[in-house]
């Protein structure tokens, strides 16, 4: 098979309605299968975002968002309308889009490429890279910033014989632009340090290099607490940024700019910052356009503990006497953790590791669930839906496969059609019950004295066919006797 080429310096300007999206992705899924040079290269440019591993398994609904043709020599060429077409798409201009908080962003920033090279104004749905400044106060101790979980102090410092920390604080708020930052947005960029960590580095990157290229880090930033509409954010400068350190020591840098790609609506007159997708939080030069943040802790050789835990004597502490103390000065669990290096896995075990296997099972399991339903990266109320909606069907399925075997078996036993929606009615068995069951109940209530004789008075003649002998009874098969 050809090979793929990617040339984004030819424009196609064939309207996006036209082009077969079907017929690409049946040549893009022949070229994954016979092994085709660039397949894989391909269906990244082809589209916006690439929901799952690229290879055999991969299937159309996992690839959102195309904007390119392919030539005959498969060469992919940018559609303009396709690119515009995306990007309505990603706005939610027929239906919202089935795609992560991440993955939108992946595509606003894939899409934003092709904007640039098209030199098309970028539209409000794919947002711009925004930044937001800060300058250096001291209204928080580092210690108070709970670290995050993985982030490994002893590490980061390890062979740094002049260790620093400081904490940036963000405040909800209008930037210098203009644009109003909710107190959500502010809680998410905080939300995402607490757990994911971040990144700091000398000045942005190119938007057209983010997604690419990897400076330098010189900022590790390894906390994060929201408190009064404010986020904290904690930083270990990287041992080998000297000039850094020395820089915030003297006043010299006294802003970082949180960098990333907001998600704007408009209301009263006014742009509105609703979402948030940090990439970066990075030192620039001072009075940058941004947010009015600050750094408020500069940390030294940060201590576990502000004051010493001594007794009267200078006696050695015992346990209880240590973990007192250390609830008066109201340390917390994650400060601990974090000065001991221990990860959520260690102090879960430690705690309750019956526990912690079970919910982790638990979560394998219902990743597992997901899966199956397409769902990897839905929310949890979409999943339990999607399971109680499956629930229903069988549950139907099981009703209809009964209510057919009922029938049957009725219409075989009971010779008098009158009367059978009355043994229907009457008749008592499992939902599970198979054919030979339901023979066995309907013979043997037919049989007993009473309904036998009620159904005789009420229809005037036996309504069950004539059975051999009573051997075969219990399993309900009957012989009709016919003239031949």
């Amino acid at each position: 098979m050809m090979p793929f080429k990617i040339d984004n310096t030819k424009i196609s300007n064939k309207a996006w309605s036209d082009v077969d999206k079907s017929a690409i992705w049946q040549r893009l899924k022949a070229g994954l299968d016979e092994d085709a040079a660039g397949t894989r290269e391909a269906i990244r440019e082809m589209y916006a975002v690439v929901k799952a591993a690229i290879n055999d398994d991969l299937t159309q609904a996992d690839c959102w968002g195309p904007h390119h043709e392919i030539q005959q020599d498969g060469t992919l060429v940018l559609n303009r309308g396709g690119v515009i077409a995306a990007a309505q798409a990603l706005a939610g201009a027929r239906t919202e889009p089935n795609l992560t908080s991440e993955q939108i962003a992946e595509a606003k920033q894939h899409l934003r490429r092709h904007y640039e090279q098209l030199e098309l104004p970028i539209p409000d749905a794919l947002g711009e890279m925004a930044e937001i400044a800060a300058t250096i106060s001291s209204e928080i101790a580092v210690n108070d910033v709970p670290l995050a979980p993985g982030a490994n102090l002893e590490a980061l410092k390890s062979g740094d014989d002049d260790p620093l920390e400081v904490v940036v604080e963000i405040p909800a708020g209008k930037s210098k632009r203009g644009w109003n930052y909710t107190p959500q947005v502010i809680q998410k960029i905080a939300g995402e340090v607490a757990l994911k960590t971040a990144t700091g580095f000398l000045g942005h990157q190119k938007p057209e290099d983010v997604d690419h290229t990897f400076p330098t880090p010189v900022t590790h930033w390894v906390g994060a607490l929201y408190k009064d509409g404010k986020a904290y954010i904690r930083g270990v400068i990287d041992a080998a940024a000297k000039d850094l350190k020395r820089w915030i020591r003297a006043g010299r840098v006294k802003q970082v700019s949180i960098y990333g790609m907001p998600t704007l609506q408009q209301a009263a007159g006014e742009t509105q910052v609703v979402d948030y997708q940090l990439l970066s939080i990075d030192w620039t030069p001072l009075d940058r356009a941004g947010m009015p943040t600050s750094i408020v802790a500069i940390g030294e050789m940060a201590d576990f503990i502000s004051e010493p835990i001594t007794i009267s004597g200078g006696a050695r502490m015992t346990l209880q006497e240590t973990l007192a103390k250390l609830k008066e000065l109201g340390v917390t669990p994650g400060q601990i953790a974090g000065e001991m290096g221990w990860s959520l896995d260690s102090m879960a075990n430690e705690v309750d590791s019956v526990a912690w296997e079970s919910l982790q099972a638990a979560t394998k399991a219902i990743g597992e669930i997901a899966a199956m339903f397409n769902l990897k990266d839905a929310k949890t109320d979409d999943l339990i839906k999607a399971v109680k909606e499956a629930r229903e069907v069988q549950d139907q399925m099981v009703k209809a496969r009964r209510e057919a075997i009922i029938d049957k078996v009725i219409g075989e036993m009971v010779t008098v059609e009158a009367a059978r929606p009355l043994v229907k009615r009457m008749l008592n068995v499992p939902d599970d019950a198979d054919e030979e069951t339901v023979k066995k109940a309907v013979g043997e209530m037919l049989t007993q004295d009473d309904i036998k004789q009620a159904m005789t008075g009420i229809f005037k003649q036996d309504v069950i066919r004539p059975v051999i002998n009573d051997k075969s009874a219990d399993s309900g098969m009957t012989i009709v006797k016919a003239r031949i």
